[in-house]
């Protein structure tokens, strides 16, 4: 954040990595949705060295007007989204293990976006080991406790825990290529006790790269037994809607 600019949220790390991403694609019009109290809108604002347009989807927080989002649209992301821009991309943090459709969610972001434009995805990693061992212990992975007693809307609910396989199939299964897990800047892992009780999946994930019959299949292996996958508590995750055929464009 630029000195002397106010931080209304807690910061977490997975935030740079967001923003590092969307300068890369030189991204001049972005969704952010759900857009919360406004974290993107201040980072690309304060950090910026180009001018990026937001515009923000709220679900249950909305950002102050200071933020720095053109607009602010109040939409509930479990039902289908109808934007009348084309957006260079679209970001959703921290929402797609909230959502009791995430596919509608996925797909809706997929139409956001213009040919090539590209999506960016947070959520909380269940593959690292203390939630694997929490899965099997209890039958539920950290942060995903039953709902039982509390109130969507209120109370902090989550519905569907994702992995990056997971999160690659979904988005694959709605046509989007290029997907590639981000690295986030976070001890990994935080207990020598899981780098041992890893060793029988980073072994899997190895044969499967070395049998890997093309180079996308190798490529996903490779992610799925990175360092991130299998240790990180976050998932940052790219993707990109393809460009539209030649004879398509004329």
């Amino acid at each position: 954040m630029a000195s002397g600019t106010a931080i209304r949220y807690p910061l977490f790390p997975y935030y740079p990595v967001v923003v590092d991403v969307l300068r890369s694609r030189n991204a001049d019009r972005v969704l952010d949705a759900p857009c919360g109290t406004g974290w993107l809108g201040d980072m690309l604002s304060a950090t910026g060295t180009r001018k990026t347009a937001v515009d923000g989807v709220g679900l249950w927080e909305f950002p102050p007007a200071s933020a720095g989002y053109q607009s602010v649209t109040e939409h509930d992301l479990d039902t289908p989204l109808a934007v009348s821009t084309a957006y260079d991309a679209a970001v959703c943090c921290e929402a797609i293990h909230l959502m009791t459709n995430p596919g509608v969610l996925v797909q809706s972001l997929y139409r956001a976006l213009r040919p090539g434009g590209t999506l960016i995805i947070t959520t909380p990693n269940t593959w690292y080991l203390r939630s694997r061992l929490q899965f099997l212990m209890r039958g539920f992975h950290s942060g995903f406790r039953p709902m039982v007693g509390r109130q969507r809307g209120e109370d902090y609910i989550t519905y569907f825990p994702f992995s990056f396989p997971q999160l690659h199939l979904l988005l694959s299964h709605y046509g989007f290529t290029d997907i590639t897990l981000h690295e986030v800047d976070e001890p990994k892992p935080k207990r020598m006790i899981e780098r041992l009780l890893a060793i029988p999946s980073r072994l899997y994930n190895r044969r499967r790269v070395k049998r890997a019959e093309n180079e996308d299949v190798r490529h996903f292996w490779k992610q799925a037994g990175s360092d991130q996958s299998v240790h990180g508590r976050w998932l940052v995750v790219s993707a990109r809607r393809p460009d539209e055929p030649v004879s398509a464009q004329v």
